[in-house]
């Protein structure tokens, strides 16, 4: 069985609204053995939406549409739907009746306009919708099927769990995936790595993904049952584990501060910080984490050298001798964080976040970290030669990096 999903919405292609839909229903449709081939965006126009949804159903078995079914001159997919199907609208006394229902129920009238969310193309099933007031469509075209939604992340979960997963026949066989976390090499070095696993032929498919600092190894398998396609995909993971060795820190939905705290806990030890460049991202990554009340004690945000004195110990000597981003600097700021909190242990930043302030010595992306713990301090230094985002977000994956290398070892 094979699936596209359509993401209806000129807030979508114009990069004002990030598409959320797309990736839950390609998920969904996962679970339930059917592979999605493509993912589609198209603005509020009525005739591209029509013939996209025509393209899209004679490739296709099954066809999600979420947006555009608003009352407003810009929801045309219901028409859109119509015309893809060569049929006139209807209105649906039944939905219309829930419609004014609604308004009624909050002591409003409801404006004519919103009789239009009771239209549907002639021929279709109404989908109701439990979460708002627009219901969803089910239609036949062709050979495929063609379920439209609201595009309200909420209301089109619902309705996908409600009304249309129930509908989906079930893809002959299975299709398993899993994802494996990697932080501290490239893509480029990552495949390399990997070499000939990194394949794109037959029932299992291998490729990399680079988001939010992190490259992440994608493995998809394809077959008879879920349970053979999980003897697959765990074989195929146990080696690419031994390939990339301790780069990997998680999969699926695993995160780096989640993985650190985990290992916190089994050690029973604690954790404070030390941030300047980062400007509390690390602690706020930390506590991100359910639970992270019971190993991270807090932090310290010490963007001036005032604070660096007064807060963390760190001497006026020093930083006038090394300047802020400095190794003697970070380990201090470790050193004077661990003794404040009584932490087990502490990790500072400091660093050239940019875009301006970067020198000769200290260019943009210089990052100092640093580590205190019972036996010492540790410290790295590194350069992320980017934007000011990418930046200081690599300094807090690498500064959580540190400690899930030292706590993976003692």
């Amino acid at each position: 069985m094979k699936a596209v999903i359509i993401s209806v919405g000129d807030e979508l292609i114009s990069g004002k609204t990030v598409d959320t839909n797309s990736a839950y229903l390609a998920d969904q449709l996962t679970r339930c053995g059917i592979a999605t081939i493509a993912h589609w965006t198209v603005g509020d126009c009525q005739s591209v939406i029509a013939r996209t949804i025509a393209d899209a159903a004679a490739i296709a078995d099954i066809v999600l549409v979420s947006g555009g079914l608003g009352p407003t001159a810009d929801d045309v997919t219901r028409q859109a739907l119509a015309d893809a199907m060569g049929v006139g609208m209807q209105v649906d006394p039944p939905s219309l009746a829930v419609i004014e229902g609604f308004f009624r129920s909050r002591g409003l009238t409801m404006a004519p306009i919103n009789r239009m969310q009771a239209m549907v193309p002639v021929g279709a099933q109404v989908l109701p919708n439990s979460a708002g007031t627009a219901p969803g469509i089910a239609a036949a075209l062709g050979e495929a099927m063609v379920y439209v939604t609201p595009g309200v992340p909420h209301e089109m979960k619902r309705m996908f769990e409600q009304q249309i997963a129930p509908r989906l026949p079930r893809g002959r066989g299975a299709i398993v995936q899993k994802v494996l976390h990697t932080f501290g090499m490239g893509e480029s070095t990552v495949g390399e790595m990997l070499g000939e696993l990194m394949t794109r032929d037959g029932p299992v498919l291998v490729g990399t993904t680079v988001a939010a600092g992190l490259v992440s190894v994608r493995i998809t398998a394809s077959a008879p049952d879920a349970d053979r396609g999980r003897t697959c995909v765990d074989g195929l993971c146990r080696q690419i584990r031994q390939r990339l060795g301790d780069i990997v820190f998680g999969e699926d939905e695993d995160s780096m501060a989640g993985i650190v705290g985990h290992l916190l806990n089994k050690a029973g030890k604690t954790l404070a910080t030390a941030e300047s460049c980062t400007g509390g991202m690390i602690g706020q990554m930390i506590t991100a984490v359910p639970g992270s009340s019971s190993y991270y004690l807090g932090g310290m945000i010490t963007y001036s050298n005032a604070l660096k004195m007064s807060l963390l110990g760190v001497s006026e000597e020093l930083l006038k001798a090394h300047g802020a981003v400095s190794e003697p600097v970070a380990r201090a700021m470790a050193q004077g964080c661990r003794a404040h909190t009584g932490a087990d242990y502490a990790i500072s930043v400091t660093g050239v976040a940019g875009p301006a302030g970067g020198t000769a010595d200290k260019p943009v992306g210089l990052v100092h970290i640093a580590m205190a713990h019972a036996g010492g301090t540790e410290h790295a230094r590194s350069s992320f030669p980017s934007t000011r985002e990418i930046v200081r977000l690599r300094a807090a994956l690498s500064a959580m990096n540190m400690l899930r290398l030292h706590l993976q070892k003692n």
